[in-house]
């Protein structure tokens, strides 16, 4: 299964979304969050809400900073990254699912963007998979193994320029 464009999603999800977006731009994240999650729950192929559920996640985990917080939303994410991993070989939506529910609360969550990762090349969403792979590599652009799977994701989602950036990166740092 490709991503889905805004033009080959059913018109009552597209409208859903809309009314997301317009949550997002006036900052009410949390509704934001929770339209896309219905949107993607009937249509997990549609990149664009996928991008704009990001965009929420990032925004409102900007918007409050305490420590305690952090600690708990990793400490309350760790059933889910579980229950996640065994879901990954036998149901990658659901894998999907379970790790955009982490991500809802820690968008940073590495754990989470590799199993989303992983779920998505499984079910042939690689645009899906190179959003995650991104915030991996940016997190850590040492790790080579992501690199790879970056690239790769990217080739595959025709985003040949950056896919080759990703691929002279790598050639730079690891010449052998």
């Amino acid at each position: 299964m490709a991503e889905k464009e805004i033009t080959d999603v059913a018109q009552c999800w597209v409208d859903l979304y809309q009314k997301g977006r317009v949550s997002l731009d006036r900052h009410n994240y949390d509704y934001a969050i929770d339209i896309f999650n219905q949107v993607l729950e009937k249509e997990p192929a549609f990149f664009e809400c996928r991008q704009a559920l990001r965009v929420a996640q990032f925004k409102k985990a900007n918007q409050s900073h305490g420590f305690f917080k952090k600690a708990f939303n990793k400490a309350s994410s760790a059933p889910l990254i579980a229950k996640a991993q065994l879901a990954l070989r036998s149901n990658p939506f659901e894998t999907i699912k379970i790790a955009e529910q982490i991500l809802n609360t820690d968008p940073n969550s590495s754990m989470a963007h590799k199993l989303l990762a992983d779920a998505a090349l499984a079910v042939d969403l690689p645009k899906t998979a190179a959003l995650s792979l991104e915030i991996l590599h940016k997190n850590d652009p040492d790790d080579r193994e992501i690199a790879i799977k970056l690239a790769n994701s990217l080739m595959n989602s025709n985003q040949t320029i950056r896919a080759e950036q990703i691929a002279q990166e790598l050639v730079n740092k690891y010449p052998d």
